[in-house]
């Protein structure tokens, strides 16, 4: 297995058990009242929906649908490691310092946990970043979280995959 999958699957179970450990009392109470498989395949669903409309939202530069798509303590890493909380995110895509030119995903996997769940997806990303075009191949890995009735991304961890192209640094 590559560093980068097991790096990913460290992040993905230390970020579950964070995550399903907030909310483990809230989501036993839920599921009670329903058949587990039932609950799970809609909370898919539901997730796998939120997901592609986030990154539509994304996509286009909508701020506003972002911020709605985020918790207030949302983070966004970057596959070079750099860590953006979520109001110096959503700047930089409002000023179109991040504008997104082509998002293509595939390999969808969705993993839900009661009020928690983790997306990991392939990410093929064409992105001006402030005049530098980068296109990039990253495994992604999202985690969603159940808030008010209401799925929010708390979480966003890129790995980048060989061959990937980053914006060159500036001279």
């Amino acid at each position: 297995m590559s560093q980068n999958r097991v790096l990913l699957r460290a992040l993905t179970c230390s970020l579950v058990f964070v995550v399903a450990s907030q909310f483990s009392g809230r989501a036993s109470r839920a599921l009670a009242a329903t058949p587990a498989g039932d609950a799970k395949a809609e909370a898919d669903q539901e997730v796998l929906k939120i997901n592609a409309e986030c990154n539509d939202a994304e996509l286009r530069g909508d701020v506003a649908a972002m911020d709605n798509c985020e918790t207030p303590d949302f983070t966004h890493t970057h596959a070079n490691g750099m860590v953006e909380h979520k109001a110096e995110y959503l700047k930089g895509v409002g000023s179109g310092a991040h504008k997104f030119l082509a998002l293509d995903l595939s390999d969808v996997h969705v993993r839900s946990y009661g009020a928690a769940a983790i997306v990991e997806e392939h990410m093929h990303l064409r992105a001006d970043n402030s005049g530098r075009i980068a296109d990039v191949n990253n495994l992604v890995m999202t985690v969603w979280t159940k808030q008010e009735g209401k799925w929010r991304e708390a979480a966003w961890i890129a790995v980048g995959l060989p061959a990937s192209r980053p914006a060159p640094e500036p001279k």
